[in-house]
């Protein structure tokens, strides 16, 4: 099968809503009156953010909601990707699952593939995602990082620590098994794309926790020029039970606060609003509660501006160690 066969039989519909889509060196593609864009890109390497023995189809998925995720946390509807795919061979079933998983996730959010590209060599998957937010008074409607003022509640929708547990189970760097939700948690990410939408006109600051919780937190309390006090019982996390174990307690606690791949929502509002927020997750049948609040910034925030309280309100020793790319 030569690239232009792969290309046509695998990722090539019609895109509607494009004002020239596939088959030209580039795509035309206009937001709908009163709207602007939001425009995002990730890349996937093999081993590096992925096990190789991971199902072609989910890997297909995953490259779409990570993608997505970061529309979500800006409160953008998607609208278009493009897709770049570097691969060693081309292997027809590999690429016919992972066209599946790909396609079962854009087609859930109406996304159309306005165009790409594929090359050979390691294997690298990247996508840009294309969304819109709408447009008022000239001022472009997203949510943002830099919106969080002293005394704003901080929230996070789903489970945190779930996939960074499931990945060091699966590569034995931690001695115990992960259940199968943990481990769909990291192999099959969801987007929140919805409950971004919902947060439009109710979040004061927000941004997907990709990198984990403190690094994440750290982000919004630096764009805000806030600093953030966290209750680290009220985190919703499956990794419960292992806190409490003396020989997992520590591993447990490192997943929970500064390993990623959760693609949750980590969002402020304002504290007057709480009801409103609690609703909302119910609503979109999700997970999540308040963790935090936001607070002013003293002389001891230099360095990370968030705080993590134990039951007794005391500080414990979590240090910022979010995902680096160059680490």
């Amino acid at each position: 099968m030569t690239e232009f066969e792969l290309i046509a039989k695998y990722f090539t519909r019609s895109t509607p809503g494009a004002l020239i889509g596939n088959g030209d060196d580039a795509a035309v593609v206009a937001p709908r009156e009163g709207h602007a864009f939001v425009i995002t890109t990730d890349t996937l390497i093999e081993s590096r953010h992925y096990l190789p023995t991971l199902d072609p189809m989910k890997l297909g998925r995953r490259l779409a909601h990570v993608n997505l995720s970061d529309l979500a946390a800006m409160g953008a509807t998607p609208r278009f990707a493009t897709l770049s795919l570097t691969l060693p061979n081309i292997d027809d079933t590999w690429v016919d699952r992972f066209a599946q998983g790909l396609w079962s996730a854009l087609d859930a959010h109406s996304v159309e593939l306005i165009g790409g590209n594929t090359t050979r060599g390691q294997t690298s998957l990247s996508m840009t995602a294309i969304g819109e937010v709408s447009v008022v008074s000239g001022r472009a409607m997203a949510l943002t990082r830099g919106g969080a003022r002293a005394g704003d509640e901080l929230w996070v929708s789903g489970s945190l620590g779930d996939a960074g547990w499931a990945l060091y189970c699966m590569t034995g760097v931690i001695a115990a098994d992960a259940s199968r939700e943990q481990i769909d948690a990291y192999e099959m990410p969801t987007a929140r794309v919805r409950l971004g939408l919902a947060l439009q006109n109710l979040a004061s600051s927000c941004i997907d926790v990709s990198d984990g919780l403190l690094s994440e937190a750290n982000h919004l309390a630096q764009a805000s020029n806030v600093a953030f006090e966290i209750d680290f019982s009220q985190i919703p996390s499956t990794l419960k039970p292992m806190l409490i174990d003396p020989k997992l307690s520590a591993q447990a606690t490192h997943c929970l606060l500064a390993t990623g791949d959760a693609y949750e929502l980590l969002f402020t509002v304002p504290r007057e609003r709480h009801e409103e927020v609690a609703t909302l997750l119910r609503t979109h049948e999700l997970a999540g509660d308040c963790i935090g609040r936001a607070v002013p910034v003293s002389l001891n925030d230099l360095g990370s501006r968030v705080r993590v309280l134990d039951a007794s309100g005391h500080a414990m020793d979590a240090r910022l160690s979010g995902w680096d790319h160059f680490a």
